[in-house]
């Protein structure tokens, strides 16, 4: 009894050590696993529905499905990358030349919306406010925002390479997934000690809301940047591309998605007596983003997933502020998985 409990002890040591080797080895590329597990969770029924049809073999579909990731995904998301770039560096040029000290006094002492409101408020309160030192504070926030902008472009070069790594990396890892499926899920599944139709539920759950994450808010995303990005256009905003981009990210954050871009730009609009063009832009973007929130994604997504919105904007929000960008697609997989355990608990666990 003695010998097997030193044996147990060493063993499981042994085993979190390893674990541990493991980890370390495995750190650098987790966000390519991940990645590759959420893009293979949504494209796994278009393979299975591809290997029927086809009659070909496991292996060489695989192939032909990691082709279409990378005309799908890589591709454009290269192309766009660069464009973003030259649209970033036009945009960061464009306002280091129009802003400057002759374009803040008129916009702070001219005969604009804000230099009348500032007056108004003056006389209200009766008090003067120190010009010399706003305009100061003011060219002060431009050139950090400036700084920043300019930070933020070089980066972007910086990580190109270490996206195209990642990429390979992805790639393998989605081979390896739809090849080896079966057998890396019997693998996984024996690993944990939980019944195998409660590990299939969390599965099954996992790869709908990589669907719904992905695949129908990846279009949708589309739809609303695309759109609202010809309403920027037509009212005359430069760099359209890269608020197209930006706001077919933000689109995948429930409730406020593309507002975050086109509110903050048709109170530009306004400011620069563009009010016609303002209210009209705003109600298009409106428009635009309640079709698609509350007509088209309810259609696409059907009964997938049912889960409560505010639930989903908190997971977002929360993966962002712990993983960056990837939390948009982490948040709501952790979630989901967390109201499945729940779910799980209750009905086969709970005592009493």
């Amino acid at each position: 009894m003695k010998e097997l409990n030193i044996s147990n002890i060493y063993f499981s040591a042994l085993l979190v050590f390893l674990i541990y080797l493991l980890w370390l080895i495995m750190k650098p590329f987790l966000g390519a696993i991940i990645f590759a597990s959420i893009i293979t969770g949504a494209i796994y029924p278009l393979f299975i529905l591809l290997l029927k049809k086809t009659q070909l073999e496991r292996w060489l579909t695989s192939i032909i499905m990691c082709g279409a990731v990378i005309v799908a995904i890589f591709i454009p998301t290269m192309y766009i990358t660069f464009e973003l770039y030259k649209e970033a560096v036009n945009l960061f040029i464009n306002l280091t030349s129009v802003i400057n000290n002759h374009s803040v006094n008129n916009f702070l002492f001219g005969d604009g919306y804000i230099a009348q409101f500032i007056k108004n408020i003056s006389s209200i309160i009766g008090v003067e406010p120190n010009m010399g030192t706003l305009k100061v504070e003011v060219i002060g926030y431009i050139k950090s925002f400036s700084g920043f902008a300019l930070k933020s472009i070089n980066s972007i070069v910086g990580n190109i390479v270490k996206f195209l790594f990642d990429f390979v990396i992805m790639l393998l890892v989605i081979y390896s997934l739809l090849a080896e499926g079966p057998k890396l899920k019997k693998f996984i599944l024996k690993l944990s000690p939980l019944p195998d139709d409660h590990e299939e539920l969390i599965i099954d759950n996992f790869n709908q809301m990589n669907f719904v994450t992905l695949i129908c808010n990846g279009i949708g995303g589309l739809m609303q940047g695309i759109m609202a990005g010809i309403g920027l256009w037509i009212a005359g905003i430069n760099s359209v591309l890269l608020w197209i981009t930006i706001m077919v990210i933000l689109a995948f954050i429930p409730l406020a998605g593309i507002s975050i871009v086109y509110i903050p730009i048709c109170i530009y609009l306004a400011l620069t007596d563009n009010i016609s063009v303002s209210l009209t832009l705003f109600i298009y973007c409106s428009l635009v983003a309640f079709l698609v929130e509350n007509w088209f994604k309810p259609r696409f997504i059907g009964n997938r997933v049912q889960i409560n919105s505010l639930f989903v904007l908190l997971s977002i929000i929360g993966g962002m502020s712990v993983f960056g960008i990837a939390g948009i697609f982490y948040g709501p997989l952790i979630a989901i998985i967390f109201l499945t355990t729940v779910d799980l608990y209750h009905k086969f666990y709970s005592i009493g």
